[in-house]
């Protein structure tokens, strides 16, 4: 699922807008930094979450083989826009809500190569040209009006990366603008403090057609930490043109879920979590972002809530359906 970070960052914090619950006010920073070094374990507590990134090849393939490694030009420069559908449903305590249907988020994504390192790592500029909320929906208009009033300030925000030849994130740095929704800001942070974990990179063996790799790591999102096993195979391989089909499967133990801003004496637990999707990739490997790339997911989650005082608790309920589309020139 090569998104790049330029799209997984926008990818999570729309989601995180359709499933967290409001998050009170917190200070504005104006810039957020976050590191990793590639292939060694990353310097964190015995109590930290995070985990290395780990590649599988499964199958080699047929045929001639080949290393897969992105070497764009400096001063390359790319438009991508990204369309991305999210809809839910969800029951509380055995009653159905209705429906959620959520207009599509449409983003316009610039990329430039400022530098490339003599051991092949990518510098690039990056930027949210646009974005908005599009298409027919059943959210109330006012409620409508406010999440395409935040989403929008994302319009302009700016940033900077490092990746390697394979597609590992080692170093990003973005603006971040004041004034954003605590929701949005809380989402945009927590993407940048774990951003290598959105990495999908190629397999350091050379493949041939037909070939096959996983990477497995441990993602949070939301205050909820889940393993995400992503499957890649290579169907086809030419001028540099790769076409990948893609299989995800996301799994969560029972946990507390450490979401922010919860009213103060709730608690939410994690009963179970599970996510499933599939896509098709078309990528050249001397650019940043793919030519074409859909995308689905589809996620059952189960949760409980408690509230100071009370002896009963709540079970929540809740499924939701994503569709993504990339196109770049």
């Amino acid at each position: 699922m090569k998104r790049n970070f330029l799209t997984a960052g926008t990818i999570f914090v729309i989601i995180g807008l359709a499933i967290q619950p409001s998050i009170t006010s917190v200070k504005a920073e104006t810039s957020l930094e976050a590191k990793q070094v590639i292939n060694n374990p990353p310097k964190t507590s015995p109590t930290a979450k995070n985990k290395p990134i780990v590649v599988e090849l499964l199958n080699p393939g047929t045929g001639d083989k080949q290393q897969l490694r992105f070497q764009p030009q400096v001063n390359f420069q790319q438009t991508s826009n990204m369309t991305m559908k999210i809809d839910m449903e969800m029951l509380i305590a055995g009653q159905a809500l209705p429906s959620i249907k959520q207009p599509a988020t449409v983003a316009t994504i610039q990329s430039k190569v400022t530098n490339i390192d003599a051991n092949g790592d990518i510098h690039f500029e990056f930027s949210y040209s646009d974005i908005d909320l599009v298409g027919d929906t059943n959210l109330p208009p006012q409620l409508l009006n406010q999440l395409r009033s935040q989403i929008q300030k994302l319009r302009g925000v700016k940033g900077t990366a490092i990746v390697d030849n394979r597609g590992y994130t080692k170093k990003t740095n973005m603006d971040v603008p004041t004034g954003l929704d605590p929701n949005l800001k809380q989402m945009m942070q927590q993407m940048l403090s774990s951003i290598e974990q959105f990495s999908s990179p190629l397999p350091q063996e050379a493949v041939g057609i037909g070939s096959q790799w996983r990477v497995s790591s441990t993602l949070n999102l939301g205050g909820m930490n889940f393993q995400q096993i992503t499957t890649y195979q290579l169907e086809n391989l030419k001028d540099g043109v790769a076409t990948l089909k893609v299989g995800v499967e996301q799994i969560a133990s029972p946990q507390k879920l450490t979401t922010p801003g919860l009213p103060k004496g709730v608690t939410l637990n994690l009963k179970s979590y599970k996510g499933t999707g599939q896509g098709q990739i078309i990528m050249a490997l001397n650019q940043l972002m793919p030519i074409k790339s859909t995308m689905s997911l589809v996620s059952n989650t189960e949760m409980t809530q408690n509230a100071v005082g009370t002896v009963e608790e709540t079970t929540m309920n809740q499924e939701l359906s994503m569709t993504m589309d990339i196109e770049s020139k």
